[in-house]
């Protein structure tokens, strides 16, 4: 028997014997204390998949090192490309399709 599953079974046992007695504050602080030890690994859980993407974003790279960043104006206007205005590799990307 796994701890997983026999740990269930306790815990519907727990509940059978909590709906008998309902005033039975035992079963009521054990109910509670396996709620509160779940909730805190879900809490746990999340902060540590908080901190894996807040690494993955802030390992983002915008723009390059050696041209500056666009203006907010710059960003506000559409931005508008022509074939010459291309690289090598991109107009050669743009040629095969």
């Amino acid at each position: 028997m796994t701890p997983e599953y026999a740990r269930k079974l306790a815990t519907e046992d727990l509940t059978r014997r909590l709906q008998r007695q309902p005033f039975n504050t035992a079963i009521l602080n054990e109910l509670n204390r396996r709620a509160i030890r779940i909730s805190k690994c879900q809490i746990e859980g999340q902060k540590r998949l908080d901190k894996e993407k807040a690494k993955y974003f802030s390992k983002a790279i915008i723009g390059y090192k050696d041209t500056a960043y666009a203006t907010e104006e710059e960003m506000l206007t559409e931005f508008t490309c022509t074939y010459e205005d291309l690289s090598p590799s991109e107009k050669s990307i743009y040629n095969r399709l």
